[in-house]
């Protein structure tokens, strides 16, 4: 009898535990949306999926930022919630529904819930690069055999790979490619601005040579929400993004406006050849995927923009 008590006091302790743990989350998460009902003034939600590597930095903080000043002008609430395209899919699939989701090109599974499709917006992106720390190259030698590829999170590296002529280069995750390249174990690095950054951060020369065949490192915006205010004021918000341009160096991407004075800059401006058309459904992704594992670079072609 007496263990029996003991257990029930343990599980009773237990559950007062989770609910302590659980309680700063659950007050955390619903504290600007009790302070805009109480107020009476307007909120948007946003979701920030990061399915690329960015710069530095974080892209949910610096909507957030954006969004405290978007407040002060509006007087219109922005809560940034920073989630996985995976939580994401599965978050809308449970009827949870942001007002606005930000997204990289290669996410799929939420093009259904986009209020209005031509309302898509590119408010950053970054580019495809070889990069180098060999004093004496000049990428005319760049091969399969002495390139690595940072095959990156959910975008299609593997595509810039094949439109560059390097089927067949080695791939590794983005932190092991660099060590690739700066150790010494490939000549030149299939990378991102993410890599340059790196290169900077640690201070040793390098050089860099752009990728314009083709590009999917977009960070779009879309509105989702179905009230026709919380409509108005989210493409309000696209607007104010895009007019804060000139602050991408914070997270070390690009818009359309050239910001950068050192290594970036010559990722700037630039035309790609090719895009991908965003935003994908689970059938496109599957498709370019086969395309690539078969180096079928006329279906992807045919898939892209």
């Amino acid at each position: 009898m007496k263990h029996k008590k003991v257990i029930a006091r343990i599980v009773w302790l237990a559950a007062c535990i989770s609910v302590l743990v659980a309680a700063p989350i659950l007050i955390a998460a619903n504290t600007v949306k009790q302070t805009a009902e109480s107020s009476q003034m307007n909120m948007l939600t946003v979701w920030q999926i990061d399915s690329f590597e960015g710069g530095k930095g974080s892209r949910a903080n610096y909507l957030q930022k954006l969004g405290n000043e978007f407040t002060k002008e509006t007087k219109c609430y922005v809560q940034v919630l920073s989630l996985s395209s995976e939580a994401a899919r599965q978050n809308l699939k449970n009827g949870a529904r942001p007002d606005l989701i930000s997204y990289g090109a290669g996410a799929y599974g939420i093009e259904s819930y986009i209020t209005d499709k031509t309302a898509s917006h590119i408010w950053a992106h970054g580019g495809y690069c070889i990069l180098t720390v060999s004093e004496n190259a000049d990428f005319s030698d760049v091969s399969a055999a002495n390139t690595v590829l940072n095959c990156g999170t959910e975008n299609f590296a593997q595509i810039a790979a094949l439109m560059r002529g390097l089927a067949g280069a080695a791939a590794e995750k983005p932190t092991e490619a660099y060590i690739s390249l700066i150790g010494g174990k490939y000549k030149y690095l299939l990378g991102t601005q993410r890599d340059i950054f790196r290169l900077i951060t640690r201070e040793v020369q390098f050089k860099v040579e752009p990728i314009t065949e083709f590009n999917d490192l977009f960070q779009l915006i879309s509105v989702t929400a179905t009230d026709g205010k919380n409509i108005y004021f989210a493409n309000e918000f696209i607007e104010f993004i895009n007019n804060n341009s000139q602050n991408l160096n914070k997270i070390g991407l690009m818009g359309d406006k050239p910001i950068y004075d050192d290594a970036m800059a010559a990722m700037e401006g630039l035309n790609y050849r090719y895009k991908l058309a965003s935003p994908i459904s689970s059938e496109t992704k599957t498709l370019l995927n086969g395309a690539i594992k078969n180096s079928d670079i006329n279906l992807i072609k045919n898939l892209l923009n």
